[in-house]
């Protein structure tokens, strides 16, 4: 076992180069190309983590966001779409996406099986599984 700071090291180049993902896309480019997917089950569970909570934006001391209005019947402005809607739009490339999704830690909520909400710092994974088999994975 590598000590602490040799394996920290080896973590942040490896989260920078963003070797995971790129071994992950390979991985399902070459093993689900071909596959038809009947079933996909999907979970996500809580990764507690030791950073701090990423710390929220604000919008300065006294002064109040300006609410955006639209009307009836019209289209949602970019900047009043939430980040699922955007991607959805079909406007956004996948590399534009990965970009705007958060890398720090933050505070998550999980209800559990019982329905009592269970909180956390770290990060949250999502996972889909088709008919057996890992899918895809997203943090």
């Amino acid at each position: 076992m590598p000590e602490e700071s040799v394996f920290s090291r080896a973590f942040s180049e490896f989260a920078r180069e963003e070797f995971a993902q790129r071994v992950h896309a390979a991985l399902i480019q070459r093993t689900q190309s071909e596959r038809l997917v009947g079933h996909i089950l999907r979970d996500g569970t809580a990764i507690e983590a030791r950073e701090k909570a990423a710390p929220k934006a604000s919008a300065g001391e006294g002064t109040r966001p300006r609410r955006l209005h639209r009307k009836a019947g019209t289209a949602k402005r970019w900047e009043q779409m939430t980040r699922i809607e955007r991607q959805a739009s079909g406007t956004m490339s996948l590399a534009e996406m990965m970009v705007e999704l958060p890398r720090a830690g933050n505070v998550g909520c999980k209800p559990n099986s019982k329905g009592v909400r269970e909180y956390w710092t770290g990060y949250k994974l999502h996972m889909d599984v088709a008919d057996g088999q890992i899918r895809s994975v997203a943090c």
